[in-house]
């Protein structure tokens, strides 16, 4: 891969120049298998305990998380994986237990070709080192080379703020109680600077609002969780863009308009119409009926006040 120009070494001018090549950068890829899950035992020398479990990743790549035999969920989120290693590069037990368990010094147990260790942390000096032992041989290369990819992916780390949304609202999905249910408690972790404001929010979106409460899965969908972000997080600067555009009679930006804002405001007026050229009415549409919440205005070609905060925070 090429490397980025000398300008783009400050974090926002890197980001900048991502966004500029997004083109050029493939989407996140999660394989299959790594969603289906595989069977491992995670070890810890200190405790000298190995426990059953069996690890996923969620399909959108930002969550590598453990389910062990009482439904206990742990997670590393991909943003902090410095690295995955296997073999006899991964990290072997010291524990005189452990090694018995895993027939350590015996050659025909293949414990080498069954070793993985993830490496995370939020920098170098302060590492964790996650030990796992697969059941089956020779399927954690596989999980260190995907695993991996995703997490040094520019995407994973430079991800719009749809991205960062879905992020959210896939760790409330995972981290469900015994029962099934989402604690209420866990929104509030999540959004912790203002208690009132969450409450006001979950209280507008029908669901239950006191921290000792539970939420239904079923009900708690993506839909209802962006419903519950627009209260939580109102963007009244939108407003400006439907004053700019002279559509504030029409609750709505039609086709036309909103390739207006696109072209000729969103865009930034440097750029090479050859290599970057200007949308057109059909590219504005398919943006439309991606971001554009009530299918009866994508089909028209309208989008909303709340379809454009959708696609202003996605990726393009």
């Amino acid at each position: 891969s090429q490397p980025l120009p000398t300008c783009c070494e400050e974090p926002l001018a890197r980001l900048a120049y991502l966004r500029m090549a997004g083109a050029l950068l493939p989407e996140i890829e999660v394989k299959p298998f790594l969603v289906h899950g595989e069977k491992f035992i995670k070890w810890d020398d200190e405790t000298g305990a190995g426990s059953p479990v069996i690890m996923r990743m969620d399909s959108q790549g930002h969550f590598l998380y453990w389910t062990y035999q009482n439904k206990q969920v742990d997670h590393l989120a991909l943003t902090g994986i410095r690295d995955t290693r296997v073999g006899r590069y991964a990290r072997v037990p010291k524990n005189p237990k452990i090694r018995e368990i895993f027939d350590v010094a015996n050659p025909e147990s293949n414990f080498y070709s069954k070793c993985l260790t993830v490496v995370s942390g939020p920098d170098f000096p302060s590492l964790t080192f996650d030990n796992f032992v697969a059941f089956k041989t020779n399927v954690v290369k596989d999980w260190a080379a995907e695993v991996l990819k995703i997490a040094i992916h520019p995407l994973t780390h430079n991800g719009s703020r749809l991205f960062t949304i879905n992020k959210m609202y896939t760790k409330i999905k995972l981290f469900v109680n015994e029962e099934k249910k989402i604690p209420v408690k866990n929104v509030y972790q999540m959004f912790a600077a203002d208690r009132k404001r969450v409450e006001a929010a979950l209280t507008d979106c029908n669901l239950p609002s006191q921290k000792t409460d539970m939420i239904n899965p079923d009900e708690f969908t993506e839909q209802v969780f962006k419903h519950f972000i627009t209260h939580l997080c109102p963007r009244p600067e939108i407003d400006q863009i439907f004053e700019l555009m002279d559509v504030m009679v029409k609750p709505y930006l039609t086709r036309q308009k909103m390739s207006t804002f696109i072209n000729e405001t969103q865009r930034d007026a440097r750029l090479n119409n050859f290599l970057f050229p200007l949308v057109q009415p059909e590219q504005t549409q398919k943006l439309i009926e991606k971001y554009e919440p009530s299918r009866v205005n994508a089909n028209k070609g309208h989008m909303s006040l709340e379809g454009l905060c959708w696609y202003l925070s996605g990726p393009e």
